[in-house]
């Protein structure tokens, strides 16, 4: 407890002391950043639930790579709105050598993940070539899901479509807190790590599931409570350009 202490002192001098440190002022800077994340350490799990069994979606923050618009509204405040894309695709189809009803039988799944982030962080310069930074985040992930699954039966009729099409959407937030240093090998250009603490609250997915042969979709809303808090570590780039 004793060296928390001593840690969290030396952290707190760091912040209120940053004007003591001369950095070249970056005032309406703005520049374009990407993150990296090699372990994927931040990827989190939708299931999606169907009568055809558990698909495993990777959703939220699952892509590796998220862009950055860095704005640095002064010296000692950033903010840095992101996007980041995910989306995957897998079929398979069982076929028989045979003639036996329900042959083949395809499945497919689809989904996507747009994450929409804005984080506002605190910046202490250590030097000028060297900052620390903390604060808030916040993120929206927009998942979206197919599933399909058909097959082939000889009633009412030979070789009659069946199966069933489910269509998932939902918003996922994520609130979150980072920590992070940044330096600047050359003048615009900046190489940096970060650890965070998140946790990410699951909206309610709207569901449709489509039939074959054709009927009447049905529409429905799940009520969930679902969470999860994890810790994420990036790697960033960064060049300002304004």
């Amino acid at each position: 407890m004793r060296y928390i202490s001593i840690f969290l002192l030396i952290f707190l001098f760091i912040v209120l002391t940053n004007s003591l440190f001369g950095q070249e002022d970056t005032l309406g800077s703005v520049g374009f950043g990407f993150s990296f994340d090699p372990t994927k350490m931040s990827e989190l799990l939708y299931i999606n639930f169907s009568p055809w069994g558990l698909q495993m979606i990777p959703t939220a923050s699952s892509s590796a790579f998220v862009f950055y618009v860095p704005i640095n509204v002064s010296n000692g405040f950033r903010l840095e709105p992101s996007i980041g894309l995910f989306s995957m695709s897998s079929s398979s189809t069982e076929t028989s050598t045979t003639p036996v009803s329900g042959y083949p039988s395809t499945s497919s799944t689809d989904a996507s993940v747009i994450t929409l982030g804005i984080r506002g962080t605190f910046k202490s310069p250590l030097s000028n070539s060297l900052v620390l930074y903390f604060g808030p985040r916040l993120e929206f992930g927009i998942v979206s899901t197919t599933y399909e699954h058909t097959y082939f039966s000889n009633y009412p009729v030979t070789n009659t479509k069946n199966g069933e099409k489910t269509i998932t959407k939902e918003t996922d937030i994520t609130f979150g807190g980072v920590l992070g240093a940044e330096y600047f090998p050359i003048r615009k250009f900046s190489v940096g790590g970060e650890i965070s603490l998140n946790y990410v609250t699951f909206g309610n997915p709207d569901i449709t599931d489509e039939y074959y042969p054709p009927q009447s979709p049905s529409t429905y809303t799940t009520e969930r409570k679902q969470h999860t808090l994890y810790t994420g570590a990036l790697f960033f780039l960064r060049w300002y350009f304004l």
